[in-house]
């Protein structure tokens, strides 16, 4: 999948969630009683990244997260210029979060280096047999750099941010004549194709999710939830930040001319980092506040499965479909007919399972695999 086929990225599976079931956020970070949302009824379930303790905010935000990414998947058009990589950004930023949620609970490192190495495994058979997205391997290997700078401590987690933001626009100057080389002309990559130094390069800086830049939103995710944590107060102060850089950075695109796939430069990474950024400071402080409605109970469960969905709506819906349009050019109606059909399905039987499990299936089979 070339740069310029990817209106609609690979989604990225649920992120974490996990042990300790958390009530809303009330003033300064207490539980608020009113939330519809059990504090101490709904069970812990468990996304891609991890187990964490859960906060209903963030589940929100996975299912959000998710219904984009089948957006994109299924549909496109014009829409997917302006959701195009926000989906995946949610999932970076709520992956660092919810790795930072994990690592305070003190797991064993090897427990978490076979949780990474599992994802990886699963990510390159999923991309080699079904669809060729290497966004898994990357989560894996990032899960575990973002865990082992936590446990070296906030100036790590700082220091090795800044050296991304500042190493960025170096690469993409000296570097951008590898992407010419390694995007083949029918949209694959030459990592795609066996292992060796393109694949290194695919992993690092120009795939379509290299570690060059996209390693600073799961840190930005390590950081949030560092300290005092994600209070109502502090969840206010963010959201109204990342919207001023938001509204700055998508005039700044809009300035430029149409929105392209363009992963390894920082205007992207600050335009889709601060619209995921304050999607997620805006849940927390509303459930901080008030409690999130219970319209909003059907996206937090859609988001406890994010993997589940992730990996379903490709097998099931998305790869027929390319069977019949090698070109992922079927129309736009027939993509509509086919998101709707998915979601319409899916809410219903995702609150069935919860009913009876507390994971997802393929959240179920990774927690023991």
């Amino acid at each position: 999948m070339s740069p310029g086929n990817l209106s609609h990225p690979p989604p990225l599976p649920g992120y974490p969630l996990g042990a300790g079931v958390r009530t809303s956020l009330g003033k300064g970070g207490e539980p608020e009683s009113g939330s519809p949302f059990p504090a101490k009824t709904e069970r812990p379930g468990e996304g891609l990244g991890g187990e964490v303790t859960r906060l209903p905010a963030l589940d929100v935000a996975r299912g959000i997260a998710v219904v984009g990414m089948i957006y994109l998947h299924l549909v496109g058009s014009k829409l997917a210029s302006i959701l195009e990589g926000r989906a995946a950004a949610l999932f970076f930023l709520l992956a660092g979060m919810a790795w930072a949620l994990q690592a305070q609970r003190t797991p064993p490192p090897m427990k978490l280096a076979r949780r990474a190495l599992t994802l990886a495994v699963f990510g390159v058979l999923f991309h080699r047999l079904v669809w060729p997205t290497e966004v898994l391997v990357p989560l894996a290997l990032m899960m575990q750099l973002c865990f082992w700078l936590w446990r070296a401590g906030q100036r790590a987690v700082w220091s090795v941010l800044v050296l991304i933001l500042a190493v960025t626009p170096l690469v993409q100057t000296h570097l951008a004549h590898f992407v010419s080389t390694d995007w083949l002309d029918d949209g694959s990559h030459l990592a795609d194709h066996g292992l060796g130094g393109a694949t290194f390069r695919a992993l690092v800086f120009d795939g379509n999710y290299p570690i060059l830049p996209w390693l600073a939103l799961p840190l930005l995710g390590v950081l949030a939830v560092a300290g005092a944590g994600p209070t109502t107060e502090r969840a206010r102060r963010c959201f109204w930040g990342a919207l001023v850089v938001a509204i700055a950075a998508q005039l700044y695109a809009e300035r430029l001319g149409p929105c392209t796939w363009v992963p390894t430069t920082l205007p992207f990474l600050l335009r889709i980092g601060s619209s995921a950024a304050t999607v997620i400071a805006g849940l927390l402080w509303w459930d901080g506040a008030r409690g999130l409605p219970r319209i909003t109970q059907p996206l937090a469960r859609l988001g406890r499965a994010s993997l589940t969905h992730y990996v379903l709506h490709i097998v099931a819906v998305f790869a027929p479909l390319r069977l019949l349009y090698p070109d992922e050019d079927w129309p736009v109606h027939l993509g509509l007919w086919a998101f709707f059909g998915y979601v319409l399905l899916a809410l219903p039987l995702t609150t069935l399972w919860f009913r009876h499990f507390s994971h997802g299936p393929l959240e179920s089979l990774w927690a023991r695999a």
